[in-house]
């Protein structure tokens, strides 16, 4: 989305306009105790309204600037009991989580507990040994920022993953799981000789760092990161039964007859994804905590040092991403669970997640020093995830243009 103009009200009619035209399009109030009106609520509130459709049925969306806090919401967190979303509902994170475990990695580099750049394969389960290729030589650091060459989980088969969790959507399934579509297949590249973004790496991460410390990955996420950042709205997939209690996600097929889910049904996700804890996607989340996770690494807030903050996202360990989402045309970089965006005015700090029945934004503009999270319960469709990334694209080019006047 290349959109340029240097006035906010601009983009603010035209994204209603876009939004709007989604078809659907119902009315919902927001169900909360609001916070006292404020220049972000008057511009902001009617778009999150606008937004909610038979596609998206409820959003949340949490601005912290370096003057104002806005808290909003609109819509439902679940449609069959008519439960509103709420600034404090929480959805699956999905990719977003990705931030937490290579923050979780760089802190336990910093703890001298790890070490980024030793190969893994000390602490990989015996039966996968020379079933992954390339393993004697992958680091930490290379599954964390996409380097290692190991092939994504998703892209096996005709759709083996989603089959295998659709047999089985009411026991838990871990690592373990999703590792098992990996094994014996040809690796994309040489350890560090590329960049495929690949779920695979952080799921073997995640493994690698409960085998090496002896401890669950839910424990340390916990001690290391959820309670030095005070992140009281964050709760692990598989550890914390809080995370169980998040808002039902929606999918609703409407193009592919012959899809694996149901065609022209809406479908709920909630339990499928609720009941998959990788470490790819470890968490769910409130819009608050994935947008004060974000600034908390950048800014370098309590915990995070500067030691952690280069091994996260400095210049030299950055590799250059391809395929991915940018938003402002900026040359895209990956660091550990964050992506860099260097564009003429500044850089630009993100990382969203997507799946079955929930998306989710994060965002951190640095110049401006704005952060930003946003959450929908729905996903992986067209109808969903266009206006959502959308409504992300507008307000980062807000807050540029309104930091410019």
């Amino acid at each position: 989305m290349g959109i340029k103009t240097g006035k906010p009200g601009v983009w603010l009619a035209m994204l209603i306009w876009l939004v709007s035209s989604c078809g659907g399009t119902q009315r919902a109030a927001y169900g909360e105790v609001r916070q006292p009106e404020n220049r972000l609520h008057r511009q902001i509130d009617p778009l999150l309204v606008d937004l909610v459709s038979d596609f998206i049925p409820g959003v949340s969306l949490y601005i912290e600037t370096s003057g104002e806090r806005y808290y909003g919401s609109a819509g439902y967190a679940d449609l069959q009991t008519q439960a509103p979303m709420t600034s404090q509902t929480l959805i699956p994170s999905g990719s977003a989580g990705k931030k937490l475990v290579g923050l979780l990695a760089a802190t336990l580099h910093d703890k001298q507990h790890l070490n980024l750049d030793e190969p893994v394969l000390p602490w990989v389960v015996k039966y996968m040994v020379g079933r992954i290729q390339n393993l004697e030589t992958m680091t930490l650091r290379q599954l964390l920022n996409h380097s290692a060459g190991i092939v994504e989980y998703n892209d096996v088969g005709e759709l083996d993953f989603i089959w295998a969790q659709l047999a089985d959507e009411v026991h838990r399934k871990g690592n373990r799981f999703a590792l098992q579509f990996v094994l014996d297949q040809p690796a994309y590249f040489e350890p560090g000789s590329g960049f495929a973004y690949s779920n695979s790496g952080y799921v073997l991460a995640g493994m690698v760092i409960e085998n090496k410390l002896k401890q669950p990955l839910g424990e340390l996420i916990h001690e290391h990161v959820l309670e030095p950042l005070a992140l009281t709205e964050t709760f692990v997939k598989g550890y914390d039964v809080e995370a169980d209690d998040v808002a039902s996600g929606y999918f609703f097929n409407m193009e592919e007859p012959d899809f694996i889910l149901p065609y022209r049904q809406r479908y709920n996700t909630k339990q499928l994804i609720v009941n998959t804890a990788l470490a790819d996607a470890p968490v769910a989340s409130s819009a608050r905590d994935m947008a004060k996770l974000l600034k908390a690494i950048i800014v370098k807030e309590q915990s995070v040092n500067e030691r952690i903050y280069r091994n996260m996202v400095g210049d030299a360990h950055l590799q250059t991403a391809r395929w991915l989402p940018d938003f402002l045309q900026g040359e895209l970089y990956y660091g550990l669970g964050v992506m860099v965006e260097k564009y003429d005015e500044g850089v630009l700090y993100h990382h969203g997640g997507n799946e079955f029945g929930y998306i989710t934004q994060s965002v951190y503009l640095a110049e401006q020093d704005v952060a930003i999270g946003l959450i929908a319960n729905c996903g992986a469709q067209d109808e969903c995830d266009e206006p959502v990334i959308a409504l992300t694209h507008t307000l980062i080019e807000y807050f540029i243009a309104d930091n410019s006047d």
